[in-house]
């Protein structure tokens, strides 16, 4: 496993509680850390289709989401899965997913879990890192 496969691994763990070396979530309901809830910059009904266009994204990339695929776990699984993956294709839909789907999920998600800041600041490092890889 490569390194940033190991963190995006550690992040969920985080998320889980099962390990707290990253963040901790003073008081946020990690169950509500949903894209469908969390997004603002959607109306309604877009927010309501937000899960069934992650699994879609993730069922094109062989992932299958135990849980629901718009919560922030199965969306940090997701990356985990990818990063494993350095090719410049799959480095390609990192990217994307990363600023399409789970950094701006994570930007709505300080609004109601501030604690969620450095989880923020950890995705736009890594996104600057993969630009860096695809020489974009």
């Amino acid at each position: 496993m490569n390194e940033r496969a190991g963190l995006y691994l550690s992040l969920v763990l985080n998320l889980l509680g099962k390990m707290r070396n990253l963040f901790t979530l003073d008081n946020c309901d990690v169950k509500e850390l949903k894209a469908s809830k969390l997004r603002k910059d959607y109306d309604a009904v877009t927010r309501s289709l937000l899960p069934r266009a992650l699994a879609e994204f993730y069922n094109n990339y062989g992932f299958e989401a135990r849980e629901e695929p718009d919560h922030l776990v199965t969306m940090l699984a997701f990356m985990a899965q990818l990063a494993r993956d350095e090719s410049q294709e799959s480095l390609k839909a990192q990217l994307r997913f990363l600023n399409s789907h789970l950094i701006p999920t994570v930007k709505y998600g300080v609004e109601v879990c501030p604690s969620l800041k450095t989880l923020l600041e950890i995705l736009e490092t890594d996104a600057e890192e993969v630009k860096k890889r695809l020489h974009v």
